[in-house]
């Protein structure tokens, strides 16, 4: 009797699994509340110099962890590219991933001035200024959104 009682659970616990989906598992990543807003990409210091043509950089980070990101990089670019996806905050660091599912190159550690935010690539050595400014309206109206099936060969700043 005890022996039938016992197979009777593994598969009760093998059912209770079986009905999990991923979907279900939720996983709360915060965003920390003084990145949220709109930043406009200032400067650039990599390897300790100062990278005078940077590309022209937007960045929107919300408050649900979810992130725009404009860029216009190159001197023959007309219009930005726009690439979203969510990102977290932990430990001092701010981690994203794109909606193609691509990580960000690097986990950024992030502190603040008086005027913006740094962010400093935490496997590059590389330093980025952002001041906090609200993004132009013909960017986002304007921008070629990239996704997972764009004909694009854009690679995201961060």
């Amino acid at each position: 009797m005890k022996r039938f009682i016992y197979i009777i659970s593994i598969f009760a616990a093998l059912a209770a699994f079986a009905g999990c989906e991923k979907s279900d598992i939720k996983i709360d990543l915060a965003v920390d509340p003084e990145l949220v807003g709109e930043w406009m990409l200032t400067e650039t210091v990599a390897d300790g110099c100062v990278i005078s043509d940077i590309p022209s950089i937007y960045l929107s980070i919300n408050a649900d962890g979810t992130f725009e990101l404009y860029q216009k990089s190159g001197t023959q670019s007309v219009r930005y590219d726009k690439f979203t996806g969510r990102c977290h905050t932990s430990d001092g660091l701010l981690k994203g991933v794109y909606s193609t599912g691509q990580p960000w190159a690097s986990a950024w550690e992030y502190s603040f001035t008086q005027t913006g935010m740094l962010l400093q690539s935490f496997n590059l050595l590389e330093i980025d200024l952002y001041d906090r400014v609200e993004i132009p309206e013909d960017v986002r109206k304007n921008a070629n959104e990239i996704t997972a099936k764009s004909a694009c060969d854009a690679a995201p700043i961060l």
